[in-house]
Parts: structure tokens; C-alpha cells; sequence
């Protein structure tokens, strides 16, 4: 992918689409800082609130950037949670990385909260259900 530049006003939420290999995935995940070997970014920056993502440390993406302020929706719905562990497991381990200052109990109301948010119906009893059990 080459030449690539969005201008976005704060809070505007970005579409990308796009013919299958055009590359919105690899824009995506370059834009995350999320692109594996042997994909690099060879030039360029990616400007964001006046900062270079391409010059911050992982632990600063991680932390302030990745679905803080950035997100991206991935084209493969299956993988959105993973099959193996609980939709309530999964959303704590994103609050643990992005909220640090929560406790134990404090997790899990938000993890509620934020499954009310979306819609889920029974919120407190979808903590422990594998994702499968959403569907339908």
C-alpha cells in the first residue's frame, strides 16, 4: 500500500472499504502499529493529535492509543472474542490493560455496564458465557 492519507475532525469515525486485497486491513493495522514481519512501514508517519504513532513505544500504544482512541472492527466476526475463554474474561482483560486503576469488583460492573451498552439482554448473566451463546 502506498500513498496513503486521512484527515479526520475530532470525533468524525472513519469508514474504510474497499475491493477484497485492496489493502483496508494492512492500512488498519499499520495505522495500530499491529503490522507482523515481514510487513513494514517503509516511509512516511501516521500523525494522530499531533504525535507520530510510528515513533511511540508498544507499551504506549497499548496503553493510550489501541482501542482508547483508535479501534478497528476486523472483517472476521468469528474472531472478534475468542471461542475459548468467557465474553466476561475478555472484556476484563482489555479493562485491566486500559483502566489499570479498577479493581476486581469495579471490572465487573463495567464489564456489565458496557454489555448493557451495546444492547446484550441479561447483561450479568452473559459474564461467564462463552461467545457462542450470543449468538442467535
Amino acid at each position: 500500500v502506498d500513498g496513503v492519507s486521512f484527515g479526520l475532525k475530532k470525533s468524525q469515525t472513519l469508514c474504510i472499504v474497499g475491493e477484497s486485497g485492496s489493502g483496508k486491513s494492512i492500512t488498519s493495522l499499520s495505522i495500530l502499529g499491529l503490522i507482523e514481519k515481514p510487513g513494514k512501514i517503509v516511509g512516511g508517519s501516521i500523525q494522530f493529535l499531533g504525535q507520530d504513532l510510528l515513533q511511540l513505544k508498544e507499551k504506549q500504544m497499548q496503553k493510550e492509543i489501541r482501542g482508547k482512541k483508535i479501534g478497528m472492527i476486523f472483517q472476521e466476526p468469528m474472531t472478534s472474542l475468542n471461542p475459548s475463554y468467557t465474553v466476561g474474561f475478555q472484556i476484563n482483560e482489555v479493562l485491566k490493560i486500559h483502566h489499570p486503576n479498577l479493581n476486581k469488583k469495579e471490572r465487573l460492573e463495567r464489564v456489565v455496564y458496557e454489555l448493557e451498552r451495546v444492547g446484550i439482554p441479561h447483561a450479568g448473566d452473559k459474564y461467564h458465557e462463552y461467545p457462542f451463546n450470543l449468538s442467535g
